[in-house]
Parts: C-alpha cells; structure tokens; sequence
C-alpha cells in the first residue's frame, strides 16, 4: 500500500527538481585575450673553462631565446667540468607565474653516451609579476662518461606548473 503513494510522490519531486533552479535576472559576457607574460634571454657561464660559481643576475649580456637559430655550441667539455645555463625572464604581467627550465638530450646516434654524459635537469621556481627573474642550470659533464662527439642538450623554459 505504501509503494502506492511513494511511486508518484517521488515522480512529483523528480519533476520539481527538473523546474527547480535560479531565476536570471541579468546576465553579460567578457571578451578578451590572453597575452604571452614571459619575454627569456640566456647567457652561458664558464664559457672556454669550467663553471666556477657566479649569480645569473650579476651577467651582463643576454640574448634573446627567440633569436636562437641553430646549436650554440660550447667548444667541448671534459669529465667532470661545468657549465651554468642562466636564464632570465621578463614577467610583464601582474600575476606570479610558475616555471619550468629543463634539460634533455635530444635523440641521435650518441644518444645513449650523451644522456650517460648529461642527465636531464630540471629546475622550478616562480617569476614574480612585473619583475625580472633570474634562475638557471647547470650542467656538469658525468665523471665516467666516455667519450663522445656532437650531443645535442635541448634546454626549454616552460610556463605552468611541473606535473
């Protein structure tokens, strides 16, 4: 008997809740377009010796990653020597914004020797709004990494978070 009332009772609130919802009284619709906040320079410390300390914020000249064309070679390097990757990065929005440097042997015929002789780096950090930062990596050749020719290092800066 009770199945009798709780059947259509239920069909009731069903169809109250489908009609149920806010009154609109006014509505309206943004448009607008997202800009790129970063502009990134580098420069290379321990240029022709090893990297032997120094802040990326006391470098001097910078070049523009977006003028980059081809490998910037760095003339070699032996076991156990450095070089530090500086990367600076002009935030011209108002927001803190994370970031992502990374290194990575690209693929090749040494692939395997070169990613012995370069492990992958990855620094993080967060450039403040409207502000210059300075970060960097740096790469320090494996003390047992044989000899190899022509390894290429991709080095990316990346907006947003690491996952």
């Amino acid at each position: 008997m009770k199945k009798m009332y709780l059947i259509p009772m239920l069909a009731i609130f069903g169809v109250a809740l489908a009609f149920a919802g806010v009154y609109v009284v006014n509505n309206f619709v943004i448009q607008s377009d997202v800009y790129e906040p970063y502009t990134v320079s580098y420069a290379i410390l321990g240029d022709a010796g090893n990297y032997e300390g120094g802040a990326c914020s006391d470098v001097t000249e910078w070049t523009l990653m977006e003028d980059v064309t081809s490998p910037f070679d760095v003339q070699g390097l032996f076991a156990g020597e450095s070089r530090r990757f500086c990367v600076k990065i002009d935030n011209e929005g108002e927001g803190n914004v994370p970031y992502v440097i990374t290194s990575v042997v690209q693929e090749g015929d040494n692939y395997e020797a070169c990613t012995n002789a370069f492990p992958k780096v990855t620094e993080t950090g967060t450039a403040t709004g409207s502000a210059t930062t300075y970060d960097g990596v740096t790469f320090t050749v494996a003390s047992d990494a044989e000899p190899v020719e022509d390894c290429l290092v991709e080095v990316s800066v990346g907006r947003g978070e690491l996952e």
